[in-house]
């Protein structure tokens, strides 16, 4: 058989067994067109281990300070996830009233910050940022019922542990992969950390981003958005830079006559010099010669619409709409559309903020009864005290429309008020005193009050050439 007929045989022997051993899957398929992608799977913590994390951080941080887009965003999903209020349910009206008065004093930054600079609900709003941006944040208890925020990167594995303990990027583990000790230090220069000692778990609350079971520390929800950010960044820059350029009237020109463009631009070194700065300029140009200004689209329409799709894509790491950034990109009812599908995906990240303030609070609870503040009801213990952190929710897009609809749901029994008033940021039990309270005021002051919807007669529908 000739050469070229072994090779020819070969290579259809190759791709034979190809087929018969290829997956049925196409993404597991190397096909050399693509990227390959790694077919390595390991702990989540091993694909970020602490050097890597500490540059992770060092990133979002930068990109919040620099770029307005990122620290946009940031404040954006804070301000739909981060506002709760407080409120009693135990049904002891006292009881509830007395803990909410001690509650609101104590979240005074004086009173709840180990630091006094901020109060509970600033130093809840920035814990979140510090979890979007770093992958978790940390809430130690201290001495007198006060708290204090320690930043991801203070969490570390200390230099010297026992060999028969496990530790994964700061956190000492079980054999469950529960914690049992976190590694405290102290910042001691750019990169360089002191050790403090071990905080035990039962001490600190962590906040963190999690997507796997096995994930000890949190990853920042930002990861798959920061090479984007940055490209725009950068890119929005050379645009700028280039703008600037055509800004400063550059002129080129070019001479094939010997005389050039005359004696009076024509330098003792020989080069040409035109000052534009003494007001309009006449050139009489010899045969041959040209001059023009240098001038470019910069940035144009493509590379607008290109930055916008990039920009719009990295947002989604937060599953911000795309009008929340640009609202000229559709209609009312396309952002109400887009506004209701991102509070649904806003749900699971308040939820987790909801946890840590029930963790805070009966924290808080624990200590004001050690120390005879507050006395429980009769027959109720600590685990039996109810409470609520309610999000405050929405105002309605259009109050006329959603009243009556909300009202002929709660009529229909497909709604109740403590959930509408729950949407809206406000409590229906409240709501009902203060109402009450405010009839009793009216009425003594001879002022009549009415709280009945007036029906409001429906409209013809008139034609087309009617106004």
């Amino acid at each position: 058989m000739l050469p070229g007929a072994v090779a020819e045989s070969r290579l259809k022997a190759r791709q034979r067994a190809a087929i018969r051993f290829a997956s049925a899957y196409d993404a597991v398929t190397s096909t050399g067109k693509r990227k390959a992608s790694t077919s390595a799977i390991k702990h989540e913590d091993e694909h970020l281990k602490e050097r890597d994390r500490r540059r992770l951080t060092a990133t979002g941080q930068h990109l919040q300070r620099n770029f307005s887009i990122v620290a946009w965003a940031v404040r954006k999903h804070l301000d739909y996830v981060t506002h709760f209020d407080f409120q009693m349910r135990t049904g002891d009206e006292e009881f509830d009233t007395q803990v909410e008065r001690l509650w609101n004093e104590w979240q005074r930054p004086g009173n709840c910050d180990i630091a006094g600079r901020h109060a509970l609900p600033k130093f809840i709003r920035m814990m979140e940022a510090r979890r979007t941006l770093d992958g978790d944040v940390f809430l130690l208890k201290r001495s007198q019922g006060r708290i204090q925020a320690v930043e991801g990167d203070r969490i570390r594995t200390p230099d010297q542990v026992d060999s028969a303990q496990t530790w994964v990027n700061g956190a000492q583990i079980n054999a469950n992969g529960r914690a049992l000790s976190w590694g405290l230090h102290n910042r001691a220069g750019a990169n360089q950390y002191k050790f403090v000692k071990r905080v035990k778990a039962s001490n600190i609350i962590q906040h963190a981003c999690f997507e796997r079971f096995d994930q000890i520390r949190g990853i920042s929800p930002l990861a798959a958005a920061y090479n984007s950010f940055q490209d725009v960044y950068e890119g929005v820059d050379y645009a700028l830079a280039k703008m600037k350029v055509e800004q400063l009237f550059a002129m080129i020109v070019t001479s094939n006559a010997t005389d050039g463009l005359g004696d009076h631009t024509k330098t003792s070194a020989g080069e040409y010099d035109v000052d534009f700065g003494r007001g309009p300029v006449k050139l009489e140009m010899d045969p041959g010669d040209d001059a023009k200004f240098l001038k470019s689209d910069s940035p144009g329409a493509a590379t607008q619409e290109f930055i916008h799709t990039v920009v719009g894509m990295a947002i989604k790491a937060l599953d911000l709409p795309f009008n929340f950034y640009d609202e000229s990109h559709t209609n009312f009812f396309g952002s109400r559309a887009a506004w209701l599908l991102y509070d649904r995906s806003c749900q699971a990240k308040r939820a987790d903020i909801v946890e840590l303030l029930r963790k805070l609070t009966v924290w808080r609870l624990g200590l004001w009864i050690q120390d005879g503040v507050i006395q429980l009801p009769r027959g109720m213990t600590l685990r039996d005290v109810p409470f609520e952190w309610v999000h405050r929710g929405m105002p309605w897009w259009d109050p006329a429309k959603e009243i009556r609809g909300q009202i002929e749901a709660i009529n229909a029994g497909l709604d109740t008020p403590q959930r509408v008033c729950r949407s809206t940021g406000t409590d229906f039990e409240d709501n009902v005193k203060q109402i009450a309270k405010a009839k009793e005021i009216a009425a003594t002051h001879g002022v009549p009050l009415s709280f009945a919807l007036d029906a409001v007669p429906e409209m013809e529908v008139g034609t087309d050439d009617e106004d």
